[in-house]
Parts: structure tokens; C-alpha cells; sequence
């Protein structure tokens, strides 16, 4: 149980699990016609506590200072006529609570844990997540116009004191093609034949929706109750299959429905506004072992002309790979931040990482057969063009990196230098018990 409270603590904040107890409030600062009250420091304060083990200087002031700021962003927002995307909320909103519900064990252990329902929850979050979004997009236009130039990056790097300069851990320059075997012709129509032969069925009433998903679907982890697949939104399911679902009425059976996994029937149980709760039988083509000795065959020719260079690693990437990680990068990791093709190799997964880590410069690894999340089977096989012992950064192997840190700083320098301009011209008053904090020093005076 007290492992449970720790993490919806860390999930919620202060907000979650004091949502019952009594609260005196009270206005703590007032910009423009934006108010801070003590329960949103007290809540930032909480959460910070748990996030940070050190902070030099009057923690609960430095977060005023940061509320403040984030108020000026809506401040600005306002007079910009720069809003909040509905949309992007909603999808936001439902994918916290699909993460928080996967920890707790459910939707209906998330509203009992917090004393009220799912939608009231989001209602009580909207606002936060909405001015999140109009402060990030004021943000992106204030420092939309910055680069950092060549001449900006080694004048940041040469600012960097020699002992203060980053350590990187060893990486690598790794590319991964993986390809899965596409069924034969026969395996698609014998598929379809015995999908539509199970939908004629259901039509004529021979058994129930929730027996037939039980003894025909491939999608194991649905069968055993009955294919029902749980409520989701728009978004969360492959296109044909989520148009399909959202169109249902009633009980009835949909048509087949083609999608990447095979041949699908659904039934709906329940729709809640945007969110439908569906069954589902899928029936997959069948891939035989000579399917597989195929593609490891057709691997091995890949392998052989990117070796002879008659083949270009990106042509086989985007022609062949399945991988959505590398196919769109010439097969090769990049880094999420930078787009560097340098990555960590703690950032990879662990079996592909202990399998880089004995390659030699240059080398080629032997197609080997790998299963995906979705339960589909393929080879894959990897390149490593370079590898890069642990170091401390330097201009020559770590630009790309250095040049993401130059255009940080430069993006915070020009950010910093809008609150000051800004703040001139927006009434700005904040509680006198916070008047000795220094991190507070920058709006004195500003109250009129």
C-alpha cells in the first residue's frame, strides 16, 4: 500500500492526495489579472521537494519566481490572442490518464483512489494543461527566430571552464535494418475466407461474439475476455479499424476490416462520448518457417551489397525496414534532442546494445530473427559505422551536441532578457511575507 501512495504521490502532487483536506487560502501574488494563491506554491513546493535532493538557495521562493514568469507567458498569450488547442488538451488529458490508470490497476481504482470520477479529474486539470500549452507556445515564439551560428558554438565551448566540460558516455553510430516476412497469397485468402465464414455465422446467431473471439481470434491477449479491447479514444488504433469502430451502432458486426496484423471483425459494447469500448476477432495469415528462411536469405543479399556498394543503407531503410525508429534516419539512432546520429548506448536496447558492444568499425552482424512488441517475428541486422569511447566533449566529436547546449543557452539568454523587458508593463504585486527573497528581487517596484 505504501508503495502504491509513494507513486501517485510522485503522479499527482500535492494536489492528488490532499484533495480532501480543509485548506485556509490565500493570494500570494497578483500579476496583471492572473492570481498565485498559496495552494498552488504550497502543491509546486511539495512535488519540488520530492524531484530535487539539493537547491542552494529558498526553494519555495525560486518556485514563485518560476509562477510568476509562467504568468506573464499567459499575460502575453492574452494579448496575442494565442490560445490552447483543444484537441491537443483532450489527447493530452487521456494519455496522462491512461499512464496513471496503468500504474494503479484501472480506471476505476484511479477514481476511487482520487474521490471522484475520471472526467472530473480532467475537469480539474484542463485549465492547468491548457495555460502549459499557451505558455509553451508564447515561449516558442519569442525564440523562434534564434540559431546558434558556428561562430556561437566555439565561442560557448571556449566559455566553458576546462574542468567544468561534459563527460559523455560511450556511444555509437549504429544503424538497425529489421524486415518481417510478408504471408503468401493463399495464407491472405485462406485468412479471409475463414473470417467471413465466422462473421456468417454470428449473423445467423450459431453462437455468440464472446465464444467465437474465445475460439478463433489470434489476438491472444483479447481472446480470453471475449476480444473485448477496453475503452480508447481517436488516435489510439490503426486508421481502418478506428474508423470503423467509431462508426458502429448498436450490436452489429462490422464488415472485415483489413489492417498490418490481418483480417478483423468488431462488435460494439459501449461508446462514452469520444471513447468506445469494442470487441474484436482478428485472424492473421499464416507465416511458415519457409516464409522465414526467405527473408534471412534475402537479408544475407542485402547485407552482401551494402558490403560491395552496390546497395546504399538509406535506399534499404526506406525500401525495406520496418523498424519506426531508424527507417526514416538511413537506418541509423538518432538522438531524440539533437538529431545527432551519436547516441548513448545506454539508450539502446539492451540486447541490441550488448550486441554493438563486440562489433568492430565497419562491421556487419549476421541476420538475426527478434519478436516485436506486437508479437510479430522478423530478422534484423546492424551496422556500426563508429564507435566512441567515453570522453570528455570536444568540438571535433561532440558538435552536434555542443551546438544543442549553444542554442539552450542562447534560447534562455534571449528568454530572460524578455521577462525583464516585458515585466515593465504588466502590474506585478506579491505577498510582503516573501519581500526577503531574493529570488524575488527582479520584480520589486513593479506593483502600481
Amino acid at each position: 500500500m505504501k508503495k502504491t501512495l509513494t507513486l501517485l504521490l510522485l503522479i499527482f502532487g500535492f494536489e492528488g492526495y490532499a484533495q480532501n483536506q480543509p485548506v485556509l487560502d490565500e493570494i500570494v501574488a497578483v500579476i496583471g489579472n492572473h492570481i498565485i494563491l498559496r495552494s498552488d506554491l504550497e502543491a509546486e513546493y511539495t512535488q519540488a521537494k520530492k524531484d530535487m535532493s539539493f537547491y542552494p538557495g529558498d526553494l519555495k521562493c525560486e518556485i514563485l519566481n518560476q509562477l510568476i514568469i509562467q504568468k506573464l507567458y499567459l499575460h502575453k498569450g492574452e494579448r496575442d490572442s494565442i490560445y490552447s488547442n483543444p484537441e491537443m488538451v483532450e489527447s493530452e488529458l487521456d494519455r496522462r490518464i491512461k499512464y496513471y490508470a496503468s500504474q494503479i490497476g484501472g480506471e476505476a481504482r484511479l477514481a476511487q483512489y482520487l474521490g471522484m470520477s475520471i472526467d472530473e479529474y480532467k475537469d480539474r486539470r484542463r485549465p492547468e494543461i491548457e495555460n502549459q500549452q499557451v505558455s509553451q507556445k508564447v515561449q516558442s515564439t519569442i525564440v523562434s527566430d534564434i540559431k546558434a551560428s558556428p561562430t556561437d558554438v566555439r565561442k560557448f565551448f571556449a566559455s566553458i571552464p576546462k574542468d567544468s566540460l561534459p563527460k559523455f558516455g560511450e556511444e555509437v553510430e549504429l544503424a538497425l535494418i529489421s524486415m518481417k516476412p510478408e504471408p503468401s497469397d493463399y495464407a491472405k485468402e485462406y485468412a479471409l475466407e475463414k473470417i467471413t465464414k465466422i462473421r456468417k455465422d454470428l449473423l445467423r446467431g450459431l453462437y455468440s461474439f464472446d465464444f467465437a473471439a474465445k475460439s478463433n481470434s489470434d489476438d491472444k491477449t483479447t481472446a480470453v475476455n471475449g476480444g473485448e479491447l477496453g475503452y480508447f479514444s481517436r488516435g489510439q488504433m490503426v486508421g481502418a479499424f478506428e474508423r470503423v469502430a467509431f462508426k458502429l451502432k448498436g450490436d452489429s458486426i462490422s464488415e472485415v476490416i483489413e489492417t498490418k496484423y490481418g483480417y478483423h471483425i468488431l462488435q460494439l459494447i459501449d461508446r462514452k462520448g469520444e471513447k468506445v469500448n469494442a470487441r474484436h476477432i482478428l485472424i492473421k495469415p499464416l507465416i511458415v518457417k519457409s516464409d522465414f528462411s526467405a527473408l534471412r536469405d534475402q537479408m544475407l543479399e542485402i547485407i552482401s551489397g551494402l558490403k560491395s556498394d552496390s546497395l546504399i543503407m538509406c535506399k534499404v531503410a526506406s525500401d525495406f525496414s520496418t523498424d519506426m525508429y531508424t527507417k526514416d534516419n538511413c537506418g541509423f539512432y538518432a538522438d531524440q534532442t539533437t538529431g545527432s546520429q551519436q547516441i548513448s548506448i545506454e539508450v539502446l536496447d539492451p540486447l541490441i546494445a550488448a550486441k554493438a558492444s563486440v562489433m568492430r568499425e565497419g562491421q556487419y552482424s549476421k541476420p538475426e530473427k527478434f519478436e516485436d512488441i506486437d508479437g510479430t517475428s522478423g530478422y534484423r541486422f546492424l551496422y556500426l559505422r563508429k564507435a566512441i569511447p567515453s570522453h570528455t566533449a570536444n568540438l571535433k566529436d561532440d558538435y552536434q551536441k555542443i551546438q544543442a547546449l549553444a542554442l539552450e543557452k542562447k534560447k534562455e539568454d534571449t528568454i530572460n532578457k524578455w521577462v525583464s523587458e516585458y515585466k515593465r508593463n504588466v502590474y506585478v504585486r506579491i505577498d510582503e511575507k516573501y519581500a526577503s527573497c531574493k529570488e524575488l528581487s527582479q520584480w520589486k517596484g513593479l506593483a502600481n
